[in-house]
């Protein structure tokens, strides 16, 4: 069960510091509602906070 935690967490990591600068991009190119990128900010430190716990939990 360690390990799942542990992949999951990292799949979880990985998934944000990928998606967030793709929608930094995406958003310079194509352009789409200002609100956007702080939800989308708000949501990748959560996301990321996860994955964090689910990596360090014993």
């Amino acid at each position: 069960m360690k390990q799942v935690k542990h992949l999951v967490g990292m799949f979880l990591q990985l998934l944000t510091l990928s998606v967030l600068p793709l929608i930094i991009v995406f958003q310079l190119f194509y352009g789409f509602r200002l609100i956007v990128m702080p939800i989308s900010l708000l949501v990748g430190i959560t996301l990321f906070s996860i994955g964090t716990a689910l990596r360090e939990s014993n």
